[in-house]
C-alpha cells in the first residue's frame, strides 16, 4: 500500500475522532434549530422594518389596506386631530387626500405607501384567479444576450475596434425580428390563471419569467454569478479551516513528529493529509451542483454537471494548496487565523469581482466562475477559455504544494521562524536541489505573476483611461522584478553563491532569460481571450522578441549587481529601480495607444 493512503486513512479517522458523539448531536440539534429558524423567517416575513412609518387615518377603511404593509404603524384619528397632528405622523390621510410632514422621512414615506396600495390592488385582482379578465395586457418576455466590446484600441478610421463575436450595431434589432417572426409564427397558449405567470422551472436556481403582465415582470436577478459564486466557495472555504487547523494542531501538539520519522516522504504525507478533505469537499460540491442544476435527466445535462466539477476543482485546489501552506509558515493560530483570511480576501476577490461581469464583460473570463454561470445557463466552453480561466490556478496552487513540502521538516515546522524566513528557505532548498536554478525557478513563479496581473486587471479596468492603464504598466513591472530577482537574493543572502561580479552577471542573464522564455510559452497558451484589449497588451509586448528579452535581463541586472555592490540590505530600492526602467520601457512599446 502506498503511503500517502496509510496517511489518508489515519487523517480521516483523527478527523472524526476529533468530534465525539455529544458533539455531532449538538451539531445536528444546532443545525435543525438554524433551518427552523430560517423557515419561520421566510414565512413570518421577519425584517428589521416593521413599523417605520407613523401613519393617522380618518377612514377605519384604509386600515386593514395600509397594514398589508409591515412599515406602516396606521391609527385612526378624527379630521380634526388629523389637521393639527403635526409631526407626531408621518403621512396623514383625510378622506382620499394624503398629506407629509415636509421631512425626508414623510417622502419616502409617501412613496411607500404609493407601493403598498399598487401591491393590495394586484392581489385584490389576482384573487379573482381569471388573468385574462382582471389583467388585458401580458407579455412574453424573451432574453437576448448582450453584444460583448471590449476594445480600447482604436482602428484607423477613428471608430472603436470591436473584438471577435461582437455584432454591428443592427444585430440586436435583427435579432427581436427574428423573435417576433417566430412568435407569429407559433402557437401561443394565452395564460388564463395567475400560475401561468410564474417562473417554470427549467433546473435553474434562479429561475427566469416567461410570462408577465406589466405589474408582475420583475427583471433579471443582476449578478446571479455573485451568488452563485458564494454557494460554492462557502464550502471550500469551510472545509480549508478544517484542513488547515489539522495541519497547524499537529504541529503546535508536535504530534507531526511522529510522522516525520516514518519511512515515509515529505509528498506522501502531504498528499496522504490533503486527499480526505479534497474528496469530502468535491462531494459536497457535487451535491450544491445536484440542487441548483437538479438530477442530470440526460447525457447532456451529466457532462453540464461533469464540467461544472471539473472547473471547481481546480479552485478547491488553490484554497488548500494556500491553506496548506498558510499552516507552515505561521507560528500560531492567530498567524494562521490573518494569513488563511488575507489569502482567502484575495482569491475570493479574484473570482468574485471578474464574475460579476458575466455575459457583459469579456473581463469576466478571467474568473473560472463565469465559465460556471456559462454551465449552469445551459451554455457550453470551450477548451480556450477553461485552460486560461483555470491554468493559472492549478499552476500555482501545484507550486505551492511542491514549495511547502520542501519545508515540511522538523526545521521549519516546529521553529519560531518568521514567515519571510521560511519563504526564503523554500527557494533556498528548491535552488540547493539537483534540478534548481535561478532559470527554471523564474519559470515556476510565472504562474504567480500570472494571476497577480490578472487580478491587477480585475482592479483597475473600471477606473479612468490611462490612469488605470499607468498603474497596471508600473505594478506588473514591479511584480515582474520581484519574481526574476527572488533567486538571486535567496542565494546571495544565504551565501550559496560567490559574491563576485562574474557570478551576478551570469546569475541575472540566467534569471531573465528562464522568466522570459516561460513568459511567452505561458502567454501563447492562455492569453487569447484578453489579447486585442489593451490591456493583455501590457502583459504581452506584441511581437517582439529580442528586445524583451534584453529589458527582462536588464531589470534583473540591476537588482543583482546592486545586490553585489551595495549589499541585500538595499534589495526593495533596486526592485523600485528596475521596476521604474522597466515601466519606462513599456510606455514607451505602449505610447501610441496611451498618448494617441
Amino acid at each position: 500500500m502506498h503511503g500517502w493512503v496509510t496517511i489518508a486513512k489515519w487523517e480521516f479517522i483523527r478527523s472524526k475522532q476529533r468530534f465525539d458523539r455529544k458533539s455531532l448531536l449538538l451539531l445536528f440539534i444546532l443545525l435543525i434549530l438554524l433551518t427552523a429558524a430560517s423557515y419561520a423567517a421566510v414565512r413570518t416575513g421577519l425584517n428589521m422594518n416593521n413599523d417605520i412609518y407613523q401613519v393617522a387615518v380618518t377612514d377605519p377603511d384604509l386600515v386593514s389596506i395600509i397594514e398589508t404593509d409591515q412599515r406602516f404603524e396606521v391609527r385612526i384619528v378624527d379630521k380634526y386631530t388629523a389637521r393639527n397632528i403635526g409631526d407626531k405622523a408621518d403621512v396623514v390621510i383625510i378622506g382620499t387626500n394624503v398629506y407629509g410632514s415636509g421631512t425626508r422621512k414623510s417622502a419616502a414615506a409617501i412613496e411607500a405607501l404609493k407601493i403598498a396600495l399598487k401591491n393590495y390592488r394586484e392581489s385584490v385582482l389576482i384573487s379573482f384567479n381569471d388573468i385574462n379578465n382582471t389583467h388585458p395586457v401580458w407579455l412574453t418576455i424573451h432574453y437576448l444576450e448582450r453584444q460583448e466590446n471590449f476594445q480600447v484600441l482604436r482602428t484607423d478610421s477613428g471608430t472603436p475596434a470591436t473584438s471577435e463575436g461582437s455584432g454591428t450595431p443592427g444585430s440586436n434589432q435583427d435579432e427581436i425580428s427574428a423573435l417576433e417572426r417566430e412568435e407569429a409564427d407559433a402557437d401561443e397558449t394565452v395564460p388564463t390563471t395567475i400560475t401561468d405567470l410564474q417562473p417554470k422551472s427549467n433546473g435553474k436556481l434562479f429561475n427566469e419569467q416567461e410570462f408577465a403582465t406589466p405589474t408582475t415582470f420583475n427583471p433579471p436577478i443582476p449578478f446571479t454569478s455573485i451568488l452563485y459564486s458564494f454557494i460554492f466557495v462557502f464550502p471550500i472555504y469551510f472545509i480549508s479551516q478544517f484542513y488547515s487547523s489539522s495541519i497547524m494542531d499537529e504541529r503546535t501538539n508536535r504530534k507531526c513528529q511522529l510522522v516525520l520519522v516514518a519511512p515515509l516522504r515529505g509528498m506522501d504525507i502531504v498528499i496522504g493529509k490533503t486527499v480526505p478533505y479534497l474528496l469530502v469537499t468535491m462531494g459536497i460540491l457535487g451535491v450544491v451542483t445536484l440542487f441548483i442544476k437538479g438530477l442530470p435527466l440526460d447525457l447532456e445535462m451529466l457532462k453540464n454537471s461533469i464540467l461544472i466539477l471539473a472547473v471547481l476543482f481546480p479552485i478547491v485546489l488553490l484554497f488548500f494548496a494556500l491553506s496548506f501552506f498558510s499552516a507552515i509558515l505561521s507560528r500560531s493560530f492567530k498567524e494562521l487565523t490573518f494569513a488563511t483570511v488575507f489569502l482567502t480576501v484575495i482569491v475570493s476577490g479574484y473570482l468574485f469581482f471578474p464574475a460579476v461581469f458575466a455575459n457583459v464583460h469579456v473581463v469576466s473570463s478571467i474568473s473560472p466562475m463565469t465559465l460556471i454561470v456559462h454551465l449552469i445557463e445551459e451554455n457550453t466552453i470551450e477548451l480556450n477559455e477553461y485552460i486560461f480561466s483555470t491554468l493559472p490556478f492549478y499552476f500555482v496552487a501545484v507550486s505551492v504544494y511542491v514549495f511547502g513540502t520542501y519545508i515540511f521538516r522538523e526545521e521549519d515546522l516546529f521553529t519560531q521562524k518568521p514567515i519571510t524566513e521560511k519563504i526564503l528557505d523554500c527557494i533556498e532548498l528548491y535552488l540547493i536541489g539537483p534540478f534548481g536554478s535561478v532559470f527554471l525557478l523564474s519559470i515556476i513563479l510565472i504562474p504567480f505573476v500570472f494571476m497577480a496581473q490578472l487580478m491587477l486587471i480585475v482592479m483597475l479596468f473600471n477606473l479612468p483611461f490611462p490612469f488605470s492603464v499607468f498603474t497596471m504598466i508600473f505594478l506588473s513591472a514591479l511584480i515582474e522584478e520581484i519574481v526574476k530577482s527572488i533567486g538571486i537574493f535567496t542565494l546571495m543572502k544565504k551565501g550559496l553563491v560567490p559574491m563576485n561580479f562574474k557570478s551576478a552577471v551570469m546569475l541575472a542573464v540566467f534569471a531573465g532569460a528562464g522568466f522570459f522564455v516561460g513568459e511567452k510559452l505561458l502567454l501563447i497558451i492562455t492569453l487569447a481571450p484578453i489579447a486585442t484589449s489593451v490591456f493583455g497588451l501590457v502583459m504581452n509586448m506584441g511581437a517582439l522578441l529580442l528586445i524583451p528579452l534584453i529589458i527582462h535581463i536588464a531589470g534583473v541586472m540591476i537588482i543583482s549587481l546592486g545586490l553585489y555592490n551595495r549589499g541585500v540590505k538595499y534589495y526593495i530600492p533596486l526592485v523600485v529601480l528596475a521596476g521604474i526602467i522597466h515601466s519606462l520601457y513599456n510606455i514607451f512599446i505602449l505610447r501610441g495607444v496611451l498618448f494617441g
